[in-house]
């Protein structure tokens, strides 16, 4: 069965127009299925939306990095090439990064000389997690991903997309029965520790609790006040109750998260449902929230088998935490003067 892959191209638009164009041309020629919002950069949170649902029904992310950072989405500080790339790794999508080699000397209006600064700091957040090609030419950016491309694909394969009337109903009913067997022997496993962990949990006495509250500290992003001035980050301060808290996060666990859904759900939904302005919050602060939540017995933290092989660490509500999300959050009716 021949299977082909989809391909999230991530870049700056206006400066890479011919480089885009031909990197595409070289995917779709070597029988790959490019993406990539061609007609429209991700200028708003609407946009930002729908290319979120574009990218997680690709297999691969290929980021191209020039001498532009972007336009800057005020809600975050920080531009929707990064937020893409921030929203790949989120999903655990196989990231392929290219930098230009030499960005600093092309042509001025090429480059985005007044975010110099920031987009330092993403080539070397990109540039820290991973390896990178580089590249100068559209010539040697073309070589650069295909090359990439084939080894990532045969290290590391993803699902792919399979013509329907290809497959063989044979293998696929194997397939099945062997995962039906497998679920079986892992619920029998997991109940088995389950009863392992109730009997040695440890009891942990005088718990912050529903009114009490915690400070959560981060940082937040303060818009340059002219052309003249640049944007900065200042610190920020929030004071919720452990209620507040879980009731911001407590719906986006309805379905378990990996750690970094969870860290960027848990900033984004205080930000909406406080009216507050987190650019990020302290790390320390999100796994105290974390383990004083699990601790209440509220959420289930769990090591698991994420869809490139590795371990990743899941969240998720428990059936407590279930029960009382619903009674935070549900309406209730209000009393008649006849009742």
């Amino acid at each position: 069965m021949q299977k082909r892959y989809q391909i999230f191209l991530s870049s700056t638009f206006s400066d890479l127009v011919q480089e885009r164009k031909a990197v595409i041309e070289s995917l779709l020629n070597a029988k790959y299925i490019p993406a990539g919002m061609e007609m429209f950069s991700a200028s708003n949170n609407e946009q930002f939306k729908y290319i979120k649902k574009i990218i997680d029904n690709c297999d691969y992310y290929v980021l191209i990095i020039a001498a532009r950072y972007g336009s800057i989405n005020p809600s975050t500080g920080i531009s929707y090439t990064e937020q893409e790339y921030e929203y790949a790794l989120s999903k655990n999508i196989p990231v392929l990064a290219f930098l230009h080699n030499d960005p600093y000397n092309l042509p001025s209006d090429k480059r985005d000389d007044d975010k110099r600064e920031k987009l330092e700091a993403f080539r070397n957040k990109v540039s820290k997690n991973r390896m990178c090609k580089m590249w100068s030419t559209a010539k040697d950016l073309v070589s650069s991903v295909l090359i990439s491309l084939t080894e990532e694909t045969s290290e590391n394969p993803q699902l792919g997309w399979i013509r329907g009337s290809s497959y063989d109903t044979t293998e696929l009913l194997e397939q099945i029965n062997n995962l039906r067997i497998e679920n079986d022997n892992l619920s029998q496993e997991l109940k088995e520790l389950q009863k392992q962990i109730k009997a040695n949990k440890p009891k942990v006495e005088n718990l912050a609790c529903r009114d009490d509250v915690f400070e959560i500290k981060g940082s937040k992003y303060k818009p340059p006040r002219d052309s003249f001035s640049k944007g900065r980050y200042l610190s920020h301060t929030v004071e919720l109750t452990w209620d507040e808290i879980f009731k911001a996060i407590g719906p986006f666990l309805v379905s378990a998260k990996n750690y970094l859904s969870f860290s960027s759900d848990l900033k984004n939904s205080i930000n909406s449902a406080y009216n507050t302005a987190f650019s990020s919050i302290k790390d320390d602060c999100i796994q105290t929230i974390k383990v004083q939540l699990s601790a209440l017995g509220l959420i289930n933290v769990r090591a698991a088998k994420s869809t490139n092989g590795g371990l990743n660490e899941f969240i998720s509500l428990t059936e407590k935490g279930s029960a009382y999300l619903l009674k935070l959050k549900s309406i209730k009716k209000k009393k008649t003067k006849n009742e």
